[in-house]
């Protein structure tokens, strides 16, 4: 029953924490559960029930769907029957008035005051510290019909700008959650808990533990700048919040305990938290732990006469359009969104632009395999523009789904490879029969005309992410003619360059060919994503210091190729 409870206050709490309305919220459920003939199983699942009831009355929160998973059990090797611990999941879908109004749990600025917002109690539960430490669970975090409250008081603090960060205190309790806020923000902070300690009176009676550890639910962490503490104060004067601390001006993150210890229980660099986070400890075994740059995404850049403005296509399906903006962006290029609806109508012009990138994405959701409606689109409904766009030398780049629309739509390899209308080269399923993740490495040809892959010579480490993306040829002659040209941009390699097989060669293409471009050197297709690799630090070993190997000079090249 209390389970319940807490799993649909804490599905609200992470819809309201970025800036939902609370009174506008839907819920679904999914009960995972053992045999419900039985009559523990089906008890418990009764009571799970009654709470999903009455924590629905108290919240004014409907339930629109649900389903069930029941008799997850297996024999053991005695024969005795063992069922899984009933478990609850509520999904929360909320409406966002305005997105300019939403809110994120990473701390922004120093000097903020940081509050612990709604009621808390000595409710350990089955946390972690107790777990370390050998200890017996503590009391389960009960039901709290007020957090309704709470929760709408905070939504228009956020709807009229009082909040900087918000982050709901769940599992592991109040310490887990300013810990991931630090980490996020990579900014340290300074919590005292001698307030906390005051505000509660004889409740916790100093016990710093059950303050950092207690998982009462309702309750949530915000980053409130100065000049908005009364005004939060103010707004928040229905709802119980206690001022626990500052966010820091250097990387350190430092709890101080309540009376009478007033001692620091924890003073760590925001590094060595990340680390334990991600699970590397042997890193905070060092007496010095690494100190880590500030990873900042670089902020969209105002236009410039002197830049070249890059069309991101979008389509209906399309979902990778933000990673490719961005690695346009950092490139030196000014991308903008172009949605393929807005070509079709008129509004928008590809020949405004210096350079098209069609993104990766599932155009049309697949429906008649990948890329063919957008290619249909693309050549019929656009009268032939994006072929006298590549016809005119303008660079233009399509990635994963993007790929297959440029090889259905026949701009490449090119006209030499049509036979009576028919492709001689295409994409088809994997090799593997499934669907493929994973980071690959790309060398590519020197001998190509792609003005893309123009002086990349070291390799390129970069993921897949694709069920058809095997090059398959129709004959071996097409496959000869494809290298006589050289057209093959980008093969797969292993870690030293040489010729791998799979799973180096995720699909199975021929020759391990992973990109082609046209005879011009201006169209290029591929099939990885090299815009998810153009900072150092998203090295799937950058933990490990291993660096290089970026996908960025493909963007560069092209945008001052245009």
């Amino acid at each position: 029953y209390a389970m319940a409870w807490a799993a649909i206050d804490e599905a609200l709490r992470n819809v309201v924490a970025v800036g939902a309305d609370p009174s506008k919220i839907a819920i679904l459920d999914n009960f995972c559960w053992g045999n419900p003939k039985l009559p523990d199983r089906l008890g418990s699942l009764v009571r799970a029930a009654q709470g999903c009831y009455d924590a629905a009355l108290a919240y004014q929160v409907p339930f629109i769907s649900g389903k069930d998973s029941l008799n997850n059990e297996y024999a053991d090797a005695e024969g005795e029957r063992h069922a899984i611990p009933g478990t609850l999941l509520i999904s929360a879908v909320g409406l966002v008035p305005d997105v300019e109004k939403t809110v994120t749990l990473d701390l922004k600025r120093s000097g903020s005051l940081l509050y612990l917002v709604g009621d808390s109690r000595v409710e350990l539960g089955a946390c972690h510290y107790l777990q370390v430490h050998g200890l017996q669970g503590g009391q389960v975090p009960q039901p709290n019909p007020k957090a309704i409250q709470t929760m709408q008081a905070l939504h228009a603090a956020i709807q009229r700008d009082l909040i900087e960060a918000c982050h709901d205190v769940s599992e592991g309790g109040l310490l887990v959650t300013l810990a991931e806020m630090s980490i996020a923000g990579n900014i340290g902070m300074t919590i005292d808990l001698s307030t906390l300690d005051a505000a509660y009176g004889d409740l916790f009676q100093g016990n710093w533990a059950s303050m950092l550890f207690s998982e009462s639910t309702g309750r949530f962490v915000v980053e409130v700048s100065e000049e908005h503490a009364p005004y939060f104060q103010t707004a928040m004067s229905s709802a119980p919040i206690t001022h626990i601390g500052y966010v820091a001006y250097d990387q350190t993150f430092t709890v101080k305990a309540p009376p009478p210890a007033l001692e620091a229980l924890i003073d760590v660099s925001v590094s060595a938290l990340e680390a334990a986070w991600r699970g590397d400890l042997t890193r905070l075994q060092r007496s010095d732990p690494p100190k880590m740059g500030t990873l900042k995404l670089p902020r969209v850049k105002l236009s410039r006469p002197d830049q070249k403005r890059v069309a991101i296509l979008h389509a209906r399906g399309t979902n990778r359009d933000r990673e490719a903006f961005l690695a346009c962006d950092v490139a030196g290029g000014d991308p903008e969104y172009v949605l393929v609806t807005d070509l079709l109508s008129g509004q928008k012009n590809l020949m405004d632009y210096h350079m098209v990138l069609l993104p990766g994405g599932f155009s049309h959701g697949d429906d008649l395999g990948a890329g063919v409606i957008w290619s249909v689109t693309m050549q019929q409904g656009l009268d032939g523009s994006l072929a006298r766009f590549a016809d005119d030398g303008r660079p233009l780049l399509g990635i994963c789904n993007g790929f297959q629309v440029l090889i259905k739509a026949g701009l490449l390899p090119g006209a030499d490879f049509l036979r009576n209308g028919k492709r001689s080269v295409t994409l088809t399923h994997n090799d593997s029969g499934r669907f493929e993740c994973r980071w690959v490495y790309l060398r590519s040809n020197r001998n190509s005309p792609s003005l893309f892959t123009r002086k990349v010579s070291d390799l390129i480490l970069c993921p897949v992410a694709h069920g058809e993306g095997r090059v398959a040829v129709a004959d071996e002659a097409t496959g000869q003619a494809l290298w006589d040209a050289q057209l093959p941009a980008l093969t797969y390699v292993d870690s030293s360059g040489q010729p791998v097989d799979y799973p180096g060669n995720p699909n199975g293409s021929v020759d391990g060919i992973a990109a082609l471009t046209n005879p011009a050197g201006n169209v290029l297709g591929l099939m990885p994503h090299p815009e998810d690799h153009i900072f150092s630090w998203q090295h799937p070993r950058h933990y490990r210091k291993e660096t290089g190997l970026s996908g960025l000079r493909l963007f560069e090249n092209g945008i001052k190729s245009a």
